[in-house]
């Protein structure tokens, strides 16, 4: 069984912090473009993996729901 990260620890605090920072300035990076061959694919590779580091907790809530008035 997968261990559960606690969302409201201090590390993981600090871990999510960073991972936004850091994709925001991929993010930047990526809009602005680059002269290197094979650049704007690393970016969005650095993109894609942080935005999973930062869904491992998206688990604990339920998906969103809407209304259904029949």
């Amino acid at each position: 069984m997968a261990k559960r990260i606690d969302k409201h620890s201090e590390t993981w605090q600090a871990i999510e912090a960073w991972a936004i920072e850091r994709r925001a300035l991929a993010t930047a990076d990526l809009i602005q473009g680059g002269s290197t061959p094979g650049h704007d694919d690393k970016r969005r590779g650095e993109i894609r993996a942080l935005g999973d580091l930062l869904a491992l907790t998206g688990g604990d809530e339920p998906p969103p729901h809407t209304p259904v008035s029949y």
